[in-house]
C-alpha cells in the first residue's frame, strides 16, 4: 500500500467498515503520513475502525444508508483531536451518532452513492491530491514561515513540470 500511495493522488477505501478498531498495526501511522489523500466510502454499519479511517480520510463520503455500531470511541481520543482539533473531537465522540455530527462540522458529506461519489472526487483530486496533502503536512509540522517558503517553492517547481 506504500509503494502504491506513493504513485498515486489518490487512495481510495470502502468496504465492510463494521470492525472494531483492534490493534492498529501501523495502518494509522501509514495512512496518516503517506502522500496521497486518503478518501472513505462509507456505507452500511460503520464501527470503530471505520470511524477510525473516515477520521484519517482527507475525503470522506458518508451513505444515506450508514449507522454508527462502534462502541469504544475513547479509543479514538487523540485521533479525533489531532484530525478535527479539540472542540470539533469533543462534538463528534460525545455525539450519539458520531457520523452525523462528522457531516455536521464539515469533515465528511452524505451521498446515497457514497462509492460513486467517492471515486468521482478522487478522479477529480488525483492531479493535485499529492501537492495539496504536502502542503496540509508542512503546514501542520513546520513554523508559519518555513511553511510558506516550502508552499512557494513547491509551486515553482510544480509550474516548472506542468509546462
Amino acid at each position: 500500500m506504500r509503494k502504491g500511495a506513493r504513485a498515486a493522488g489518490c487512495v481510495l477505501i470502502a468496504g465492510d467498515l463494521s470492525a472494531g478498531l483492534g490493534a492498529p498495526d501501523g495502518w494509522i501511522a501509514l495512512l496518516s503520513d503517506m502522500s496521497a489523500l486518503p478518501i472513505v466510502a462509507a456505507a452500511g454499519s460503520v464501527g470503530t475502525r471505520g470511524l477510525a479511517l473516515i477520521l484519517l480520510a482527507d475525503v470522506a463520503v458518508i451513505g444515506a444508508d450508514a449507522a454508527w455500531v462502534g462502541a469504544d470511541v475513547a479509543a479514538l481520543a487523540e485521533l479525533a483531536v489531532l484530525r478535527l482539533g479539540a472542540l470539533n473531537a469533543r462534538r463528534v465522540l460525545l455525539a450519539a451518532d458520531p457520523l452525523s455530527e462528522l457531516c455536521a462540522i464539515g469533515h465528511a458529506t452524505r451521498a446515497d452513492a457514497p462509492l460513486d461519489t467517492a471515486r468521482s472526487r478522487a478522479a477529480a483530486l488525483a492531479p493535485t491530491g499529492q501537492r495539496l496533502r504536502q502542503g496540509w503536512r508542512a503546514a501542520r509540522d513546520l513554523p508559519a514561515g518555513e511553511a510558506l517558503t516550502y508552499a512557494g517553492w513547491f509551486n515553482s517547481i510544480s509550474t516548472k513540470e506542468a509546462s
